[in-house]
């Protein structure tokens, strides 16, 4: 069987390393007899689908649509749910098979593909909340005269 490798990372921490993710792909590709062609990823948010990596691997996945895809965690295609919706519709149109090595993912059938829209739903949630309690805390934060702000042209880099 042939299969190719998604990774995503949020930010480059020790909590959060691609070559982990990776070579925990990898080793899980071997151990079930995939043949890995090609390893896609990126290092950054899943919260737009507005990332090279991850249109490279669906542009593969469209022309390669025998290959299996690999992934340590749902969570790792998309945060976002609109975008998921559309993954899920590209998944069963191509008749692509996913390999979520955290999460059984069969979108064949009706139980898979409620699952997968449920993990979706949770990804899409996480994130939400997520943003909620940063506004919190930096709202707490410039009430207490703590916070300054980024400085000027600052972003986030990896």
């Amino acid at each position: 069987m042939k299969a190719i490798i998604y990774t995503r990372i949020s930010t480059n921490t020790e909590q959060q390393n691609i070559k982990q993710q990776r070579d925990y792909c990898k080793k899980y590709a071997k151990k079930e007899g995939y043949e890995v062609l090609h390893l896609f990823g990126d290092k950054m948010s899943g919260k737009t689908s507005e990332r090279s990596g991850y249109k490279r691997m669906l542009k593969f996945l469209e022309q390669n649509p025998e290959v299996h895809l690999i992934v340590q965690d749902v969570d790792r295609l998309t945060r976002n749910y609109y975008d998921g919706v559309e993954l899920e519709k590209f998944i069963i149109k191509n008749n692509i098979t996913i390999k979520s090595i955290s999460e059984s993912v069969d979108l064949s059938g009706p139980m898979g593909k409620f699952t997968f829209r449920i993990k979706i739903a949770m990804n899409a949630f996480y994130l939400e909340n997520l943003h909620q309690k940063i506004k919190i805390g930096v709202a707490r934060a410039k009430s207490e005269g703590k916070y300054k702000g980024r400085k000027k042209g600052a972003k986030n880099k990896i």
